[in-house]
C-alpha cells in the first residue's frame, strides 16, 4: 500500500515555510503522492450541506486563501521528481472540459507523467451558479465532461456533440498525456452515484472517511461492488485511494489504525489529509501511515 499526503493549499503553511518546501519535505520523508483540494471560490455561511461530516458543516474557515489546484500543482510537480501529484478531488462540472483537457495534459508532460486527476461533482450549490453552472445537472454534466476529457486527450479528437459541449472536427489538442490512455481519472465520492460512474467511467475509485471511521467491511462491501460493476462491463480492476481526513489533534495510532483497515478493505492507497497546523503533528502522521503500510505489505505478502 502506498501512502500519500494533502498539500497545505487552505493554509499559511502554503506561504510559511512554502508549498513547495512542504512537498519536498513529504517526497523526503516518503510520499508516494502529493494531493490537493479544490475551490474555485467559497461562500462565507453555505447553506448547502457539507456531504462529509454528519452535521453538514464544513471543518475549515471558508474565508482561508485558497490557491488553484493545478497551478499548486505544479509548484509541487517543479520541486519533486518521484512523487505522484492529483487532487482530491476536482469539481469537474464547473470546468470548461476543453480547457481542462489543454491544462492537465501540460502538467502531466512537465511533470513526467505523474498526474492522476480525481474529479468529482461538488456540494456547494452557491459556487457553481457564481460560476454561471447549473447545480441540479451536475451528475450528467460531470459524466459528459469525462468524455470530452478522454477525447481531447487524444490530441485529435473526432467531432463530439452532447448535451452541454460540442467539440468540433479538425480541433488539435497537443501536446497528449504521457501515458497513451490519457491522464488516470479517479472519481471521488461515497454516494451510489459516484460509486457508479467509478465503475463505468473512472479509472478508478477515490473514497473518502474520518480517521476515526475507517470501517474495513463496509469499505471493504463497496470495493466489492465497484468491481462486481466493472467485470459486468468488461472493464478491469480499479485503482482504489482512500482519503482519510485527519482534523488537527488526530493521534498517530489513529492514523495508523486507519490505514491498516484501509489496506484490509482493498485499497491501494491511502491520502493524508491534515490540518497543517504544526508541521511536527503532520510529518509525525505521516510516518504513522508509512509504518502501518509498510507493516500491511509484509502480513499480505503485496509490493505496494
Amino acid at each position: 500500500m502506498d501512502v500519500g499526503i494533502s498539500l497545505p493549499t487552505t493554509s499559511r503553511r502554503a506561504w510559511d515555510p512554502g508549498l513547495a518546501h512542504v512537498a519536498r519535505a513529504a517526497e523526503r520523508e516518503g510520499a508516494a503522492s502529493l494531493w490537493v483540494n479544490d475551490h474555485l471560490a467559497m461562500v462565507a455561511d453555505p447553506a448547502s450541506p457539507y456531504p462529509y461530516r454528519a452535521d453538514g458543516t464544513i471543518a475549515w474557515d471558508p474565508a482561508a486563501p485558497q490557491l488553484e489546484a493545478l497551478v499548486a500543482l505544479a509548484q509541487a510537480a517543479a520541486v519533486t521528481e518521484r512523487a505522484r501529484i492529483g487532487t482530491a478531488v476536482l469539481v469537474l462540472p464547473q470546468r470548461n472540459p476543453v480547457e481542462l483537457a489543454k491544462a492537465t495534459a501540460s502538467l502531466d508532460v512537465l511533470s513526467g507523467g505523474r498526474l492522476r486527476l480525481g474529479v468529482g461533482a461538488g456540494w456547494l450549490a452557491e459556487e457553481m451558479r457564481a460560476l454561471g453552472h447549473s447545480f441540479a445537472d451536475r451528475g450528467r454534466r460531470m459524466e459528459e465532461y469525462v468524455r470530452v476529457l478522454r477525447a481531447c486527450w487524444c490530441g485529435r479528437p473526432d467531432r463530439f456533440d452532447g448535451e452541454h459541449v460540442s467539440v468540433p472536427d479538425g480541433l488539435l489538442m497537443y501536446p497528449r498525456p504521457v501515458r497513451e490512455a490519457g491522464v488516470p481519472i479517479l472519481v471521488g465520492g461515497m454516494s451510489k452515484p459516484a460509486l457508479r460512474r467509478a465503475a463505468l467511467l473512472g479509472d478508478g475509485w477515490l473514497a473518502v472517511a474520518d480517521a476515526d471511521a475507517v470501517d474495513s467491511a463496509e469499505l471493504g462491501a463497496a470495493v466489492a461492488l465497484l468491481e462486481a460493476e466493472r467485470a459486468a462491463h468488461g472493464r478491469g480492476r480499479a485503482e482504489r485511494a482512500l482519503k482519510i481526513n485527519c482534523p488537527s489533534g488526530t493521534d498517530a495510532s489513529r492514523c495508523a489504525e486507519a490505514t491498516v483497515a484501509a489496506a484490509a478493505a482493498g485499497f491501494d492507497e491511502v491520502i493524508l489529509d491534515v490540518s497543517w497546523e504544526r508541521l511536527d503533528d503532520a510529518s509525525e502522521l505521516l510516518r504513522a501511515a508509512l509504518d502501518a503500510a509498510s507493516d500491511a505489505r509484509t502480513t499480505s505478502g503485496g509490493t505496494r
